[in-house]
Order: C-alpha cells, then sequence, then structure tokens
C-alpha cells in the first residue's frame, strides 16, 4: 500500500481530537509512519462537515464530542474522495463501517486516471 501511495505522490496525514501529547504516545505505541494532527477545536472537522458525536457515553472523555471517523483525499484543493462515519450510539469510532485502505487507494487511483484522459 504505501508503494502505491509513493506512485500516486500522496501524503498521508491523520487528524485526532486528542491532544498533542495523547496524539505521540498513541502514533509511538502503534508506530504509525504519519503525521497524527490535533484538532482539539474542531476547526477542521467543521469544515469538512465531519459530525461530532456528543451522545455515546465515552464522547465524555473529549471537550466537546468525538469527531466522527473520515476518510479524504484531495488533489491540491479539488476533492478525490470522501467518506464519513454518521455518528451512533452505540459505536462510537465506527471502525468496523470504515471503507478497507485497498478499495480507498483504487477509488483515488481511479479519479487521478480520470484527470489524464
Amino acid at each position: 500500500m504505501r508503494e502505491r501511495c509513493e506512485r500516486a505522490d500522496l501524503e498521508i496525514l491523520l487528524i485526532s481530537a486528542d491532544d498533542p501529547a495523547t496524539n505521540r504516545r498513541f502514533r509511538e505505541r502503534l508506530a504509525i509512519p504519519y503525521p497524527l494532527l490535533s484538532d482539539r477545536t474542531h476547526e477542521v472537522a467543521d469544515r469538512y462537515g465531519v459530525p461530532i458525536s456528543r451522545r455515546h457515553w465515552q464522547a465524555r472523555n473529549y471537550p466537546d464530542g468525538f469527531i466522527q471517523p473520515a476518510l479524504f483525499a484531495f488533489d491540491g484543493e479539488r476533492p478525490l474522495y470522501r467518506w464519513i462515519t454518521r455518528p451512533r450510539l452505540l459505536n462510537l469510532f465506527g471502525a468496523a463501517r470504515r471503507p478497507e485502505p485497498a478499495a480507498v487507494l483504487e477509488a483515488i487511483e481511479r479519479a487521478l486516471e480520470a484527470d489524464d484522459r
């Protein structure tokens, strides 16, 4: 997957509502090779229309609720891919509903190939 991302010249960034210190520990513990940025104020989530879960009992651990999982791909400012989990009371993180990385990458590659035509 990493090779395909490099060939497509994709830069991967992760964004979390957690504070930078928590993100750093999480990134180190899981050996995540990508930057993990903090969006404590939900500015990025709000800009891209990512919903905030406030009803789940674990959402109270966040200042203004939990940012739902989302994936976006851009070519500059032009969107190539968008997927957002809708809040569910019993599913805070939405991991079971996330698209497979290979499917996301294939959709991005198709969008980039369409530009080449």
